[in-house]
């Protein structure tokens, strides 16, 4: 588990703790102001007389700093729900507050005494181990340990100044604030390192199968680091989505894409590709990265099958609605891409870019011309194609590419009865 305090202070997980310590820091402030609002109020009942056995009384320089205390409260939640989130500002901003809080207790304790001659060492020790208590919020364990020592350091000074408290009670008293501030610290480390596993594992899952995203946390960032790697690119897209999404309005329109893509990257990432993004109404997944494997343009061929299966279960519902049937083309394509994730702090995606990416959207298009829902690359299916059975359907030229593909409409899997080698049918005139 990773450490808070290892956080880059650039990084998305930086903003996330900044963003979860101003919250706790915005908590503390609305208590801070309530504790000594009532404290205030329990000042004025002891001075009138309140059934205690001493009752120091409001003194000009008591109310002062009871004032002063006020007005800070005020002012601390003032400033910060104007505040932004920011990892620098997080790491200082419990400082000053810490030794406000600190200074306060410690006073109000010690100008007791001075005018009574009485110390009250429990309501000290309590009021000092709210100040630690209010560390389990605070973005570091640097500020558990600031307010561990405050609170000890001032427990131990007034005890020693007053002479109300024996070594062993001092020693008590200092252990358990210890104790509080090491498993306040070490809760906090776990918490926020459970809550960043967390996060990163959801925005891992939005675009890696489950099995690479437990790979990924397991190895950490450096699974994720830029490659150049052999992968099978798949890339898929709509008929005529265009004359379809005319006849819906937009929410119907996100809505049909959200179910229609739902279901497809589901097949992707269960074969253990990846869905790198969406276009639109076109879809790029791909196989061989983030972890490489021989059997990616295998595994991807599979994902076509299963895709075209579950269009046609797709259609099926769409015309006992009275819908019109959908139709799609995928094209699949085998070469080096450079994969890695791209973006600055504030977005980013893990992504394949290579003439691979293209090829792969140009088979695609030629799905049109050649009639059929699946085209294979000629690389792809002489790594893949040994479990399938297709149909060469010759050479074509594409956009960009001086090269003619050959490709291969992918029917389905080789049955039993099928021969060792892929069924290879030539259209005519090639």
């Amino acid at each position: 588990m990773r450490r808070r305090d290892k956080v880059s202070p650039h990084s998305n997980e930086a903003l996330v703790l900044a963003t979860s310590s101003l919250q706790g820091e915005r908590r503390v402030a609305i208590v801070r102001l309530i504790v000594v609002l009532m404290m205030s109020v329990s000042q004025v009942f002891i001075a009138w007389g309140g059934g205690e056995t001493y009752s120091p009384p409001l003194d000009g320089l008591r109310l002062q700093a009871i004032g002063a205390y006020v007005f800070f409260s005020v002012v601390a939640i003032v400033v910060l729900m104007f505040q932004r989130p920011e990892p620098h500002r997080a790491r200082w901003l419990p400082v000053p507050t810490a030794l406000a809080d600190t200074f306060f207790f410690s006073f109000m304790a010690w100008h007791t005494w001075r005018l009574s001659g009485e110390f009250d060492a429990g309501m000290l020790c309590a009021s000092l181990g709210m100040v630690l208590a209010f560390s389990v919020v605070r973005y570091s364990w640097w500020h558990v340990l600031l307010s561990t020592v405050l609170s000890s350091a001032a427990y131990a000074l007034l005890a020693w100044m007053t002479g109300h408290g024996s070594v062993a009670r001092v020693s008590f008293v200092l252990i358990c604030y210890a104790a509080l501030g090491a498993l306040i610290a070490l809760t906090n480390s776990d918490v926020g390192g459970m809550f960043l596993n967390l996060r990163r594992r959801d925005g891992l899952s939005r675009f890696l199968p489950k099995q690479v995203v437990e790979r990924v946390m397991q190895l950490g960032d450096a699974s994720l680091q830029p490659v150049q790697r052999d992968v099978t690119i798949l890339f898929s897209d709509i008929r005529d989505f265009t004359a379809l999404s005319e006849t819906l309005d937009p929410g119907e329109v996100l809505a049909f894409l959200d179910d229609y893509f739902g279901h497809m990257a589901h097949i992707v990432m269960a074969h253990d590709g990846i869905v790198n993004k969406f276009l639109g109404d076109g879809m790029l997944a791909c196989w061989g990265v983030p972890d490489a494997r021989e059997d990616h343009a295998e595994l991807a061929l599979r994902a076509a099958l299963d895709m075209r299966a579950k269009l046609e279960d797709i259609n099926a519902q769409r015309i006992q609605r009275g819908l019109s049937p959908l139709r799609i083309g995928i094209g699949l394509h085998t070469g080096v891409v450079a994969a890695g994730m791209l973006g600055g702090a504030e977005q980013h995606e893990y992504t394949v870019i290579g003439d691979a990416v293209n090829l792969a959207s140009r088979v695609e298009g030629l799905t049109k011309s050649h009639g059929v829902d699946i085209l294979v690359s000629e690389r792809t299916w002489m790594m893949g194609g040994g479990h399938f059975q297709g149909e060469r359907l010759g050479e074509a030229h594409v956009k960009g590419r001086r090269e003619s593909v050959v490709v291969y409409s992918l029917l389905g899997p080789r049955t039993a009865q099928a021969p060792e080698e892929p069924v290879f049918r030539a259209a005519t005139g090639t």
